[in-house]
């Protein structure tokens, strides 16, 4: 990807839904880890057993590996931002649910019941959240704005903690679940000011069973897609691995139990080092090697670790793993969000939540059960050594993808170059041109060539990419009558489409042509966004009522929001 397609954090941030989504993220990330630690904490003041404490971790995880796939569903089949400020709402609830029976000291496992509840409900965020990045964003700043995320997750998993330690150190658990309980509901508020309106194509009456279906065989269409998927399982599998040896490599490193913190924060500080170089990382030609190159780093560090028993060599390389994971997953999660159709990446990045979560999940119990057969020593290079081996030989695969994310960004600019020129969309911002420039299927006609009609259905708007047509209507006689051409650079269907009127004139033309058909449905999603010019509104009414004065009005009225149906006379 060269750098004139590559965009900056600085840019992405100009972006104000971006912010804002980004804002409520962080928000509802410090409260989660600072609400984890408090919840293990107390869990075991209450029981004073570690199966207790592996029941807390499960009531956190198997929620989320067992719902992800349907919560991609619920964030295709709803307008996306609704289905967050949902989550956080009920999660809100759930919480200060959890802070009352937390303070009255009521039973264990009604507090653990109401944590997977919390869990389960934020089941619908990476789905509805990684299909809206896209959304509120320009395309050449998408990596740029994973990298912010994935920087401030990592930056979180040491601020959050270090809150929550704080917060015991008060020596009322019930502080941290309400310290949550306000993340949710400022989060909440913050997604009530994001303006983009966003939703898949997944329907409200369909079967839940079948729409999961569909988003695994949107993956299945996609095999770069399932490559690149598979990267982000084996560097979670990795992950997943360390949350079971941090505690035998900090017994070798001679830090004792207690460094295994010691060794997370190693992690999180490579995973917030690197975010800020990802950007640049990403204007290279072959991301294929960098991702790959991302797995080594994560990998390698744990084989690495046999040779040393310095704990600050060791920290250095859980630092290296860390940045490695955050490479791995901003330039693949990117790629995915490129190359898969955007109506079902909710239902697909569920998907993926599920295989990422269980491939962790999977490999944490493996490496636990090869602990008890090999050695310490053992294990650490198998981990290492073997999962570079699969990062390896994924290589060619995931080589395609750079290709494949090259030229759509620049498709996708060579068309916003079009759009930007047409007064239509004079107040539209760049995600929403990109979205109709990826949206817009090229016609190549010969002259001659009928392309509306008029009394016909307004379907589409038309936008003229090059050549020339001649725009006639029927007079009163039922004679035609030439109203003007249009060349390249121009428009025609806008006014079927925004009064709700069959089409008021016939457009053929007189020379080879391009043209650009958009959607209705696309179209009104535009307008949903940013609305029409005024220029376009007054051009508008200004040609309906030379040709048909009788259908005239005064502008552009509320039916230029209407949903696509309601467009077709």
């Amino acid at each position: 990807m060269g750098a004139e397609t590559r965009g900056s954090y600085r840019s992405a941030l100009r972006e104000r839904d971006f912010r804002l989504l980004l804002s409520a993220f962080l928000v509802d990330q410090v409260g989660g880890w600072s609400y984890n630690v408090v919840l293990i904490v107390y869990v075991y003041d209450r029981t004073g057993s570690p199966g207790w404490i592996a029941a807390t971790t499960a009531a956190g995880w198997i929620p989320r590996i067992v719902f992800s796939t349907f919560a991609g569903v619920l964030a295709d089949r709803y307008e996306r931002v609704k289905v967050l400020f949902v989550s956080a709402v009920s999660s809100c609830v759930v919480m200060t649910a959890l802070a009352v029976v937390v303070g009255l000291d009521g039973p264990v496992i009604l507090t653990l019941l109401l944590a997977a509840l919390t869990a389960t409900l934020g089941t619908t965020h990476h789905p509805a959240a990684g299909a809206l990045i896209p959304e509120v964003t320009e395309e050449r700043n998408l990596t740029a704005a994973n990298g912010l995320f994935a920087g401030l997750e990592n930056l979180v998993v040491v601020v959050g903690p270090a809150i929550g330690g704080l917060l015991l150190l008060i020596g009322d658990p019930t502080w941290g679940m309400g310290l949550n309980a306000a993340t949710f509901a400022v989060a909440a508020l913050l997604l009530t000011r994001v303006r983009i309106r966003s939703r898949g194509d997944a329907e409200a009456a369909g079967s839940l069973s079948e729409q999961v279906v569909s988003g695994v065989r949107a993956l299945r269409r996609h095999r770069l897609a399932v490559v690149l998927m598979g990267f982000c399982a084996l560097d979670t599998a990795v992950y997943g691995a360390s949350t079971v040896l941090y505690v035998p490599i900090s017994e070798r490193l001679g830090t004792g139990a207690g460094g295994y913190s010691y060794l997370l924060a190693g992690a999180a500080l490579g995973g917030v080092l690197v975010a800020g170089a990802v950007n640049r990382l990403s204007a290279s030609a072959r991301l294929a090697p960098l991702i790959v190159t991302g797995m080594l780093m994560m990998a390698l560090p744990f084989a690495a670790t046999v040779l040393t028993r310095s704990p600050v060599v060791g920290f250095c390389l859980q630092v290296i793993s860390g940045a490695g994971m955050v490479v791995v997953d901003v330039l693949a999660v990117t790629a995915l969000q490129r190359d898969l159709p955007r109506d079902q990446l909710s239902r697909v990045f569920g998907v993926f939540g599920t295989v990422v979560l269980s491939a962790a999940l999977v490999s944490g119990f493996a490496v636990a059960g090869l602990l008890s057969l090999l050695e310490a020593v053992d294990v650490l290079l198998i981990v290492g050594l073997g999962y570079s081996a699969l990062a390896v030989l994924g290589l060619p695969w995931v080589a395609r993808a750079d290709r494949a994310a090259t030229d759509k960004v620049r498709r996708l600019a060579a068309g916003v170059a079009v759009l930007e020129q047409l007064d239509l969309f004079a107040s539209a911002n760049r995600p929403t041109l990109e979205r109709l420039a990826d949206a817009a299927e090229e016609v190549v006609l010969p002259a001659g060539a009928v392309v509306i009609r008029e009394g016909d259905p307004a379907e589409a708007l038309w936008v003229l990419v090059e050549g020339q047509v001649a725009v006639t209507a029927l007079d009163a006689g039922g004679a035609a009558r030439h109203l003007r051409d249009l060349g390249s650079g121009t428009y025609f269907g806008e006014i079927g489409l925004t009064h709700g009127l069959p089409r008021t004139a016939t457009v053929t033309t007189t020379a080879s042509t391009t043209v650009w058909r958009i959607d209705a449905t696309d179209f009104f999603a535009a307008l949903q966004t940013t609305g029409l010019s005024s220029t376009a509104m007054a051009r508008s009414a200004r040609w309906l009522t030379f040709s048909h004065p009788h259908l005239s009005t005064a502008g552009i009225d509320d039916s230029a929001t209407r949903p696509a149906g309601a467009a077709d006379g």
